[in-house]
């Protein structure tokens, strides 16, 4: 019976068996992410030139720039955590990857009119921080649905070191892109990269179970003060949102002066 193991299809799914990468879906999904991940480093680099060499910004007007993109994270992670519980993730995912293409798309816009101001990149660092907010905690929480408890490790292994990769890419070429196209043209770049990654999604053939219904009556502050209560009295996730806040605060303060410091004397 040892040709009958040759006509097995190939499966795709929460319980394929094999290594990940020959599951389509998780190829599409791995791709999706990575190329985002590269795509925002490249805007990283992207409106600090804007801010600074175009708009000569001061030190103050960069480091409002770098506290427009760290504030969602600190607003909206929980309500972000309670609407990807409430809806399907990946629908979610690809909306939250769209916006971010059309906000990005209007600096070149602006650009190209003579338009750009301070406040169109504070409100673009923000907005683009704020979808992507949404989109990560519907992006983790799709995850488990997508691989099953089974593979879920070997994903979130394969996942971390695949972004890790995407971000040293992305904020290494970013430099190059903008000196090549201008700091407005290269955002073009990610926009590309986040209508790259919901088309990417688009085509997962994997569909999620509907979310569990929710008692009558339960408000989206009972469900955050339910998770925080979690969080709080788990001694190691409580540890890695702790050591995650520290590591945020700090690299959000530093690298306003990054820009400003690397880019004047340039």
């Amino acid at each position: 019976m040892r040709g009958s193991s040759q006509n097995v299809p190939h499966r795709s799914g929460p319980h394929a068996p094999g290594s990940l990468w020959r599951d389509r879906d998780f190829r599409h999904y791995a791709v999706a992410q990575g190329i985002s991940v590269t795509g925002s480093g490249v805007t990283t680099i992207a409106l600090s030139v804007l801010a600074v060499v175009e708009l000569h910004a001061s030190t103050f007007n960069v480091a409002l720039i770098a506290f427009a993109s760290k504030l969602p994270p600190l607003l909206l992670s929980l309500h972000a955590g309670v609407l990807a519980d409430r809806r399907r993730k990946r629908p979610l995912i690809i909306t939250c990857d769209l916006l971010c293409a059309a906000v990005l798309l209007t600096l070149p816009t602006a650009q190209f009119l003579a338009r750009i101001t301070l406040i169109h990149l504070y409100a673009v660092a923000f907005t683009v921080a704020a979808l992507q907010v949404i989109g990560s905690n519907a992006s983790i929480s799709f995850l488990p649905s997508l691989l099953g408890p089974g593979r879920i490790k070997d994903g979130n292994a394969k996942m971390g070191a695949g972004n890790s990769l995407a971000d040293l890419i992305g904020t290494n070429s970013g430099g190059a892109l903008v000196v090549a196209l201008g700091a407005a043209r290269a955002i073009t770049v990610d926009a590309a990269s986040y209508l790259a990654s919901a088309l990417l999604l688009w085509r997962i053939k994997h569909r999620e179970d509907p979310p569990p219904p929710r008692k009558a009556g339960t408000s989206q502050w009972a469900e955050i003060r339910e998770g925080l209560t979690y969080t709080l009295r788990t001694p190691v996730v409580r540890s890695i949102l702790l050591s995650n806040t520290a590591t945020s605060f700090v690299l959000a303060a530093s690298s306003a002066l990054w820009s400003l410091y690397l880019l004047v004397p340039a």
